[in-house]
């Protein structure tokens, strides 16, 4: 499930950004792992941050958008992030690109042995 949140991110930066890069970045640090997806593509407006992760919604709705989607992609990564103990956001401005982050927690099991 963690792969289906990886590729959907990668996948929209790929999307949005015609020009440029996407560059994709993941680190642990005190207990979580931390991975980030960035993107060269046109921004999303701060008032649209938090609604794009809701079902079915988009930062362009108009009915001329070029970019098809169904605006589920964000909403089930959050669900999948949540259920794994994780969370997902966006750092973001219109006309400088996007980053995605979303965090999970680190779980250490035993070795097998030791079970």
């Amino acid at each position: 499930r963690i792969t289906q949140v990886l590729l959907n991110l990668v996948g929209n930066a790929i999307k949005f950004s015609e020009v440029g890069e996407v560059v994709v970045n993941a680190v642990a640090a005190e207990g979580w792992f931390i991975v980030s997806v960035s993107d060269t593509g046109p921004g999303i407006a701060t008032a649209d941050q938090e609604k794009i992760f809701e079902e079915f919604q988009q930062a362009d709705s108009s009915s001329t958008r070029k970019k098809g989607g169904t605006g589920l992609g964000l909403s089930i990564a959050r669900r999948i992030l949540a259920m794994h103990g994780g969370r997902i956001w966006v750092d973001s401005s219109p006309g400088h690109g996007s980053t995605f982050r979303f965090t999970l927690p680190v779980r250490v099991e035993a070795p097998e042995e030791a079970r």
